[in-house]
């Protein structure tokens, strides 16, 4: 039998982080949709993100985050 808090543990919310236009961080997104210089897709299990800019990179993947790095010109949720 599950407890309480045992249903929260396989749910977990996306988390985003902007600092200024250079880096993005991003937690609890698990697939990557689409990956080139110009657009970023990261999914989550109940988001998806599109990180649009110049010179993207992933510079960090984990099982729990994601950095992208480059000059951000826009972030939209599709």
């Amino acid at each position: 039998m599950k407890l309480f808090f045992d249903l929260f543990k396989e749910f977990v919310p996306a988390y985003i982080e902007i600092r200024g236009r250079e880096t993005v961080l991003l937690e609890g997104f698990s697939r990557i949709e689409n990956y080139s210089e110009t657009e970023i897709i990261l999914c989550s299990e109940t988001d998806k993100i599109s990180i649009k800019g110049e010179s993207l990179c992933l510079c960090h993947l984990s099982s729990e985050r994601i950095s992208v790095k480059g000059r951000i010109n826009g972030i939209e949720f599709i």
